[in-house]
């Protein structure tokens, strides 16, 4: 249930941070899901490689590896990752708008030769 509300507050955050940016809003928000799932999976791969150097790997397949703390290790390691790569399409956007901007206003009484 937590990774429905999870998925519905990155929908709301990715579609406004495009919305606000003029970008396509679905593309932002698959973005979004892929750098929280991706986030996610990176932790896993990490733990597990980490869990197996330390306990050894036959632990990995044990039940030790699976609870609720390591879940939520893993939420919060997702939603890290989605939070770094929403800030780094809010600094993109931002960098963009700026140039746009400076170009817009160094192009005045310029005459186009075609």
């Amino acid at each position: 249930m937590i990774g429905l509300l999870f998925i519905y507050w990155i929908w709301k955050s990715f579609s406004n941070l495009a919305i606000e940016y003029g970008k396509n809003k679905w593309t932002y928000f698959f973005i979004g899901i892929g750098s929280y799932y991706g986030g996610q999976m990176i932790a896993g791969f990490f733990g597990a490689i980490l869990f197996g150097i330390v306990y050894g790997f036959d632990a990995v397949a044990n039940e030790n590896y699976d609870g609720t703390g390591w879940s939520l290790f893993f939420v919060l390691c997702g939603g890290l990752g989605c939070y770094g790569v929403y800030k780094f399409l809010e600094k993109k956007g931002q960098k963009e708008r700026e140039l746009i901007k400076k170009e817009g206003i160094e192009s005045i009484g310029v005459i186009e030769e075609n």
